[in-house]
């Protein structure tokens, strides 16, 4: 038996059901096995480390996979749309945009009850869901994992199926799965008997939706299938699942979410950061960087230079000489200590203007190179999704984020890397203290420590180099250190080299 479970950060499912239009406002529920089967082969083409795991594989493990029609456990969903008018040449025309709403906290578990993976394919799967950025349509952000901690209980099924859980109140809905490897092979030998009188151009257009693999005929282009004629694609077919019933109403009331934003000048928003995989801690400056870069580009369509909020600078050069620090700080977050970035905050101290606020409420990803290792030595495009809680003042965060509730004590999240060279008398300690003071914004310090336990060690496990070259870098391996106000103050707490992107953060204790 395998098991995948699937969440829904945004709290949302877009997926039209095979053989719909989308003006039908029809849902695919429970979303088609060959839905989540393309995603694995798509995501295989485009982000995993193809030099590890070869096309052999996938073409197994999709074998294996379309070896039986799954059972699902689906999560509580109340069905939802949109309307809008798009514009066109004569006259605007009515677009529905059908969801489900779900708990984001949420799982969707779909299981293969007879189907055991190798050890091989088991490792091939895990890196493909680590790597799923959404399922279904472009808005259904989700993650996934390989779910070897389900109880075996499910509510949804093919008609006929024994041992599930579902009760009287049920329906039926089409769901599309892939043809057996087997059935696919007569299939395709039966089709590629009956295409022998057609014309050569024909033919050639036939045979292309014909692969011999069952993964490669499961991954051919929607528009070939249209383009072949073909009014339900050869390789699906068509099962009757009994489900649960998709309510137009929540069982209970859900609190309305909060408007965006706040009058005046707010300092900080903050992000949800979801994707697989999830950035480790020890790459923040990595995300700091591209956040940056992606905030600065959002002024390219307006043909503005960046905002000096985002870039640091004003129109004499860069604000070097600006000892408060009031252009934005790009700070990732782990709010929940498992050691992976699960929140960015950007925090800028004067408050976002207006058109700043703007460029942040459309910032909804970011993005590594394709094909660049990581330090595995893994290769794939990695990318991630964004959702902006909210843009507010610091206290509006404070119970959730330790980054900005008030405290004396705070603690180093990631390392103090020294801005000057370090001398007699001039290290770690004095070097934040002098920061601390030409700030000017916070009150005395009663202490300050260095961590001299094993701990310290993990300052040489983070990334520490910026990415643009020439940069004087006086301490490359950094520190950790506890500081002590004499005063509560609120955060983000971030000094040192390369603080504006991640390095140098502190966390507060509480204390």
């Amino acid at each position: 038996m395998i098991a995948f479970a699937f969440r829904f950060p945004a709290g949302r499912y877009h997926a039209t059901p095979w053989g719909r239009h989308v003006n039908e406002a029809d849902v695919a529920w429970p979303p088609e096995p060959v839905r989540i089967l393309r995603a694995l082969i798509a995501i295989w083409y485009r982000k995993a480390d193809q030099m590890r795991f070869r096309e052999g594989l996938l073409y197994n493990l999709i074998d294996n996979l379309s070896a039986e029609a799954p059972i699902f456990w689906l999560p509580d969903a109340v069905h939802a749309h949109t309307r809008a008018y798009m514009p066109a040449p004569d006259k605007a025309k009515l677009i529905y945009d059908a969801f489900l709403r779900l708990d984001p906290n949420a799982e969707l578990i779909v299981a293969w009850s007879s189907v055991n993976l190798t050890q091989e394919q088991t490792a091939l799967t895990a890196h493909l869901l680590e790597r799923l950025g959404y399922l279904g349509r472009a808005e259904s952000w989700a993650s996934a994992r390989i779910a070897e901690d389900w109880d075996g209980v499910f509510n949804a099924a093919p008609r006929g199926v024994k041992g599930a859980l579902l009760d009287d109140n049920t329906e039926s809905a089409d769901v599309a799965v892939p043809l057996s490897p087997v059935d696919w092979a007569e299939r395709r030998t039966q089709l590629l008997d009956s295409a022998k009188n057609m014309t050569p151009a024909k033919r050639t257009i036939f045979e292309k939706t014909l692969p011999e693999q069952l993964a490669d005929a499961l991954a051919v282009d929607t528009g070939d299938w249209q383009n072949a004629g073909w009014s339900s694609p050869p390789p699906l077919r068509s099962l009757v699942y009994d489900r649960p019933p998709v309510g137009p109403l929540p069982k209970k009331s859900q609190p309305s979410r909060p408007l965006r934003g706040q009058p005046g000048s707010p300092e900080v928003a903050r992000f949800v950061l979801a994707g697989r995989p999830q950035p480790r801690i020890e790459d923040a400056l990595k995300i700091g960087e591209i956040a940056r870069l992606a905030l600065m580009s959002m002024s390219k369509p307006r043909g503005d230079d960046p905002l000096p909020e985002f870039s640091g600078r004003h129109a004499n050069g860069p604000q070097r000489d600006d000892p408060g620090h009031a252009h934005a700080f790009f700070l990732p977050e782990d709010a929940d200590g498992d050691g992976l970035i699960d929140h960015l905050i950007v925090y800028c101290r004067h408050g976002f203007s207006l058109t700043a606020r703007q460029d942040l409420d459309r910032l909804h990803r970011l993005w590594l190179a394709h094909g660049r290792a990581n330090d595995d030595g893994e290769r794939g495009r990695k990318e991630w999704r964004l959702a902006l809680e909210d843009i507010a003042s610091p206290e509006k965060f404070e119970d959730g984020s330790s980054l900005l509730r008030p405290s004396c004590e705070w603690v180093s999240m990631t390392p103090y890397l020294m801005p000057w060279y370090a001398k007699r008398n001039f290290g770690a300690v004095d070097q934040i203290t002098r920061e601390i003071r030409q700030r000017g914004t916070f009150p005395a310090l009663s202490r300050v420590e260095i961590d001299q336990s094993d701990r310290h060690k993990r300052a040489a496990t983070f990334h520490r180099i910026r990415s643009r070259g020439g940069l004087i870098q006086p301490d490359k391996l950094g520190s950790f250190l506890t500081l002590t106000f004499t005063e509560k103050i609120v955060g983000p707490l971030a000094f040192g080299f390369a603080c504006h992107y991640g390095l140098g953060l502190f966390t507060a204790t509480g204390e």
